[in-house]
């Protein structure tokens, strides 16, 4: 009887001990931070024995939608404020919890070994443009205010030059397999690739500053965890992965 007892209390012991063992958090993320966050997920796990960093990447506007719609995230990081204040404002959000996370900036990409795009005057003239498309992909949107600055964005449509993607890297993949002659990508994703090169940077004032927020969404069943993740990758750690990536400093 007291063996039983004790295998008892033994089991019992484990199960209840067993959730904190294997904790799962789900990040949903700008698709633009896939390899940075990458890192990140396997540094922070290293720091919370037992608990695991699960991630979807995708366009900041599809995410948002699947939050919107009672997906189970934890945790958001867009690619722009929008997307991440819109859930705020419908409460979706932590209170407290939304705050910039890193800086990124647009560049225009050619395909490797293509004559160099150096200015907006020669990409107007070019066949095909890709960008994210403006309604969904926050680089879209970027790109499109940068386009419109540079007065070229309304030819650009009207002569059907441009090539809408689904999200950045959909955009930098054009440009890679030659499918377009040009495209505006961030400059964290020019640098993952060797198929494509750097036409040229697009000034700053062109657009919004590109600022991702980072937020805990409240329904979320994890919260004690989703706090300890943004606060590693706002902290030293992981702030220095970041920049690695080539992300800036949110401040």
């Amino acid at each position: 009887m007291i063996v039983w007892i004790a295998v008892l209390v033994f089991v019992i012991s484990w199960f209840i001990t067993l959730p904190s063992l294997a904790a799962e958090l789900t990040v949903s993320a700008a698709i633009s931070l896939k390899e940075a966050f990458t890192e990140v997920g396997v540094q922070f796990e290293k720091t919370r024995p037992g608990d695991k960093v699960t991630f979807n990447f995708g366009s900041s506007g599809e995410l948002s939608q699947q939050i919107d719609r009672g997906a189970p995230v934890d945790v958001f990081a867009s690619a722009a404020l929008k997307q991440m204040n819109d859930l705020d404002k419908k409460g979706l959000i932590l209170p407290g919890s939304n705050q910039p996370l890193v800086r990124n900036r647009l560049v225009v990409v050619i395909p490797k070994g293509e004559s160099r795009v150096a200015s907006f005057e020669q990409l107007a003239k070019v066949g095909r443009l890709t960008i994210g498309n403006p309604k969904t992909v926050p680089a879209g949107q970027y790109a499109a205010e940068a386009l419109t600055k540079a007065g070229i964005y309304q030819s650009l449509l009207d002569a059907q030059k441009l090539v809408f993607a689904e999200n950045v890297r959909q955009a930098l993949a054009y440009v890679e397999d030659g499918s377009v002659d040009a495209g505006i990508v961030y400059d964290t994703d020019a640098r993952i690739t060797n198929k494509a090169s750097i036409g040229f940077p697009v000034p700053l004032n062109y657009s919004e500053p590109v600022i991702y927020p980072i937020g805990i969404v409240k329904d979320s069943k994890q919260q004690e965890l989703a706090k300890a993740f943004v606060a590693f990758v706002l902290g030293p750690q992981g702030q220095a992965i970041l920049q690695s990536k080539g992300f800036l400093s949110a401040n």
